[in-house]
């Protein structure tokens, strides 16, 4: 069963919306992912483009060896450019942080802000297993078939993830839809140049279930939640994007 959530409340035609959120899931997540969050953020006026990055969801079919981290990019930043988006605040969850921030470096005239939902941040010229110890990236890679690291197990959720609060009925609904992650995608670098995207405002919300992390030095907001909060905990992650949004 769902979380109940805030009623849904249409925009009135021809009212402009509070502010143009795009919603960029972590690994594994579609645009589905955001379906409980989703109601309560249109109840409070903003506009909203989850996405769906190449290789996921009803886009599963499109992945292979060959879709990286700049794929998921540029899924991003084409999604934004064609839909004619501007002023666009950018919520990016976990490994969404990374090819997030390399779509804002590229079109950062676009984007009013960046929302860092318990992300990862793409360090320049380097991939996401470049700033992962050596023996997680081989536990990483002996679970690797046809090109993609698996959903999780109960057993990685539970050993790494803290008190992520996924329920048995949570954990199904995820594993239906979720789709394995593109190996690629962890061992593309980043461009060497992410400036354009770290001159941007932006909002790190950090889940307080989280394993303990080192600050980052961005707007810091807590959120007393599990890893995964549009699943777990969506009214009180609608209201903190609402907040950031505003900001």
């Amino acid at each position: 069963m769902l979380p109940s959530v805030a009623p849904v409340r249409d925009r009135p035609k021809g009212v402009d919306p509070v502010s143009t959120i795009v919603l960029v899931g972590g690994s594994f997540l579609g645009a589905w992912a955001w379906e409980r969050v989703t109601p309560p953020l249109t109840s409070y006026g903003h506009e909203l483009h989850p996405l769906t990055l190449t290789g996921f969801g009803d886009r599963a079919h499109l992945g292979s060896p060959d879709t990286t981290l700049t794929t998921h990019a540029r899924d991003i930043t084409a999604a934004i450019e064609y839909a004619g988006l501007r002023e666009v605040t950018l919520v990016a969850h976990s490994y969404g942080g990374a090819p997030a921030t390399i779509a804002a470096a590229a079109i950062p005239d676009r984007i009013a802000r960046i929302v860092y939902l318990a992300a990862v941040l793409p360090e320049p010229g380097k991939s996401l297993f470049d700033g992962t110890p050596a023996p997680v990236v081989e536990a990483i890679m002996e679970t690797v078939r046809d090109g993609r690291i698996p959903v999780m197990s109960d057993e990685v959720l539970d050993a790494n993830f803290g008190e992520h609060g996924l329920t048995p009925e949570d954990r199904a609904w995820l594993r239906a839809r979720g789709v394995g992650q593109p190996i690629g995608t962890y061992q593309d670098p980043a461009p060497a140049d992410l400036s354009a995207a770290q001159r941007l405002p932006r909002t790190h919300i950090a889940c307080a279930g989280d394993p303990p992390r080192p600050p980052d030095g961005l707007d810091m907001v807590t959120l007393d939640s599990g890893h995964w909060p549009m699943i777990t905990a969506p009214v009180a992650l609608a209201r903190a994007l609402d907040e950031a949004a505003r900001s």
